[in-house]
């Protein structure tokens, strides 16, 4: 099975709720994929996608504490923090939740570890890389910095990249996007939307770190009880949610997820 890597090179684009879409939407297809986070904790030890799956994610962090090559006198040490991440890449089957602030050490860990060369050389499987943007200009030269640092530089052997847009901030029409293409030099670049979601749920789901996976398979009742809501919303706000989950997984059916 593959691995999917969701990141955005900046904060606040979406990518926690990418990463449990296609954890998702893989579930709904009954494939086993493991979900991880290498992104901040905070103190109840958890990532932001960990507090929605507290039991299902493995939990990387953002890299070795400050000063611990010099504590342990060995410069390495920093590069070794990230090779269970390179063991995930060699089994596949992982959804990767992929902090901004960790790119610069996986990159290099990548190079210093030779891991594209070592993931051909054992025919290792595929990785996807999935970014997610919003309709603004720098953002959208962040996405094509982090394509050309981690796929035109060769730090992974990325087979497909995906660009999510993110319309949550509004409609895409008329970004020119052709920096992203140009970044990509020459391979394959996909696009897919995740449209805005309207649900009256969705605040209470971001507040209670409910996945909406848990909110479809509920009743308005529940939705009611668990929110401390009117049941009109609850039932509203359902059926919006269901529709916006299905566009979502009609747009990641598009790229093979």
């Amino acid at each position: 099975m593959k691995t999917y890597i969701c990141a955005a090179y900046a904060g606040g684009q979406g990518k926690t709720t990418l990463a449990q879409m296609v954890f998702s939407a893989l579930r709904k297809r009954e494939l086993a994929y493991k979900l991880v986070a290498a992104d901040f904790t905070d103190g109840t030890g958890h990532s932001k996608i960990g507090k929605f799956f507290p039991t299902k994610v493995l939990e990387l962090g953002i890299g070795s504490p400050l000063g611990s090559s010099k504590s342990e006198n060995d410069a390495n040490a920093p590069l070794r923090y990230w090779d269970r991440f390179g063991g995930l890449l060699l089994t596949g089957g992982a959804v990767l939740d992929l902090g901004a602030n960790v790119v610069p050490q996986l990159v290099q860990w990548a190079h210093h570890r030779r891991v594209t060369h070592i993931m051909q050389q054992r025919n290792s499987p595929e990785i996807d890389l999935l970014i997610v943007t919003k309709p603004e200009t720098h953002a959208i030269e962040n996405v094509a910095t982090l394509i050309e640092d981690v796929v035109v530089g060769g730090a992974l052997p990325v087979s497909n990249i995906v660009i999510v847009e993110n319309e949550v901030g509004g409609s895409f029409e008329g970004l020119n996007l052709s920096r992203i293409e140009k970044a990509a030099a020459g391979r394959g670049v996909s696009f897919i939307k995740i449209p805005r979601c309207y649900s009256e749920l969705w605040t209470h789901l971001e507040r209670t770190f409910t996945p909406v996976e848990d909110a479809l398979a509920a009743t308005e009742a529940d939705l009611a009880a668990k929110f401390e809501i009117e049941i009109w919303s609850a039932y509203a706000g359902l059926m919006d949610l269901r529709t916006w989950a299905d566009e979502v997984y009609a747009q990641l059916h598009k790229v093979g997820i």
